[in-house]
């Protein structure tokens, strides 16, 4: 059975709707890549998942629904969010973001050791761990907001354009890590990513979305090999 199952997802602000029902399952551990052009729906779908809009349809995780509930609720369920933009609270501390993503856990003892278990991943933060987040570089910022995300200790991490605005090595190196978190953890991944090659690399299913629609699924090996995915997004014929 999958771990996240979306059916029939309706979506949008005010009256204009995004989603159309958008229909879906990734199987529990797996990395789902969601391509698409601007505008597509791609980030309201990530957030119908995480309870930031309103939505009709289903969408459960584990057998739980998370469609309806407030964003705190589906955190407290294991969906991390990392926004597009990274969501950084720039004023406080690399430290005091860190803490926050541990908001809704209890364990003291836990949640320091996930802090060691963070720098393992981003030993860079353990070296900034009292500066502003504001003073970081934009790749650091991004490491910050995905250690952030750990915090949680999620069941399912969702990320909304990893990539934007980070030079090309930071980026591969970023999408290393999540891949090893995928792998090690068996964290469930949901990534919207402009860098089809990126995302396709690391995922193991992927879903090409149009007008709030899934107009193409398969393998992320299918969808690489798909003639109108390697010409729109890919940048070649095959």
């Amino acid at each position: 059975m999958s771990d996240l199952v979306v059916d029939g997802l309706v979506a949008g602000y005010g009256d204009v709707r995004v989603l159309h029902g958008v229909s879906f399952g990734v199987k529990q551990g797996e990395v789902c890549a969601i391509l698409g052009p601007n505008g597509a729906g791609k980030t309201t779908l990530l957030r119908a998942l995480s309870g930031m809009v309103r939505t009709r349809g289903t969408a459960t995780l584990g057998g739980t629904e998370l469609a309806g509930r407030s964003p705190d609720t589906v955190a407290r369920l294991g969906v991390a969010h990392v926004p597009e933009g990274r969501g950084t609270f720039m004023p406080l501390t690399v430290e005091d973001n860190l803490r926050l993503g541990a908001f809704v856990r209890r364990g003291r003892a836990e949640i320091e050791a996930d802090l060691d278990r963070i720098f393992t991943y981003f030993p860079v933060l353990k070296t900034r761990l009292k500066q502003e987040a504001g003073s970081l570089s934009g790749g650091e910022q991004q490491m910050l907001a995905l250690g952030r995300a750990l915090m949680l200790r999620p069941r399912l991490l969702l990320l909304d354009e990893p990539s934007l605005g980070l030079a090309p090595l930071v980026t591969r190196e970023l999408f290393r890590i999540v891949q090893a978190i995928n792998a090690e953890e068996q964290t469930t991944v949901v990534v919207v990513e402009q860098n089809a090659h990126l995302a396709l690399g690391i995922a193991q299913q992927a879903h090409v979305l149009e007008t709030g629609r899934i107009v193409l699924s398969g393998t992320a090996e299918e969808i690489r090999a798909d003639e109108q995915v390697a010409q729109s997004y890919l940048g070649y014929r095959v």
